[in-house]
C-alpha cells in the first residue's frame, strides 16, 4: 500500500508541475526512474512486488508505446521519461491500464474544454487554463497530468 501511496505522490508532484508550466522536473522523472531502478537491484522486486524480468518486459512496452510519440513530436520527453519510470516500479499491466485510461482522460479533456471554453458561463481566468488543454500542433497536452489520472484510476479501480 505504501509502495502505490509513493507512485501516487510522485506522480501527483509531476502532475502538478506539467499543468503549472507544462514541464516536468528531471529531478522529478529520471530521479523516480533511478529509485525504483535500485530499488528493484537492492530487493529483486519491484515497489510493488514484481519480479525482474516482469518489469523489464513493462519497461519495453512503456519504451515502445511512448518513443514513437516522442519522435513524432506527440509527447513530450517528460511522458516518456514517467512512464518508464512507473514501469521500472510497477508491472505490465499498470503500464498499460495507466496509458490507456491516460488516453481517454486526454480525449475526454479536450472535447470538454472546448465545450466549455464556448460558453459564456466561465469567468475569464477558468477559460484561460482550459485553452491549455486544447489540442495545438504548437503546444503539448499535459500528459504527465493524464497519467496522473489513469495511475489514479488504475490503482483505485483495477486492482
Amino acid at each position: 500500500m505504501f509502495a502505490k501511496l509513493l507512485l501516487l505522490a510522485c506522480f501527483a508532484m509531476g502532475a502538478y508541475q506539467d499543468l503549472r508550466s507544462l514541464r516536468v522536473s528531471n529531478w522529478l522523472t529520471l530521479g523516480g526512474a533511478l529509485a525504483a531502478g535500485l530499488w528493484l537491484c537492492a530487493s529483486g522486486h519491484s515497489l510493488t512486488g514484481y519480479p525482474p524480468a516482469v518489469v523489464l518486459i513493462g519497461l519495453a512496452l512503456a519504451l515502445a508505446l511512448s518513443v514513437p510519440g516522442y519522435l513524432l513530436s506527440r509527447l513530450g520527453a517528460a511522458d516518456v521519461k514517467a512512464l518508464a519510470a512507473l514501469a521500472l516500479a510497477s508491472d505490465p499491466r499498470t503500464v498499460l491500464y495507466t496509458l490507456a485510461l491516460a488516453s481517454v482522460f486526454c480525449v475526454v479533456a479536450m472535447f470538454a474544454s472546448k465545450l466549455l471554453i464556448d460558453s459564456d458561463k466561465l469567468p475569464a481566468n477558468c477559460q484561460s487554463q482550459l485553452a491549455r488543454l486544447q489540442p495545438s500542433k504548437f503546444k503539448s497536452f499535459p500528459f504527465v497530468f493524464a497519467l496522473f489520472v489513469g495511475l489514479l484510476a488504475t490503482l483505485s479501480f483495477i486492482r
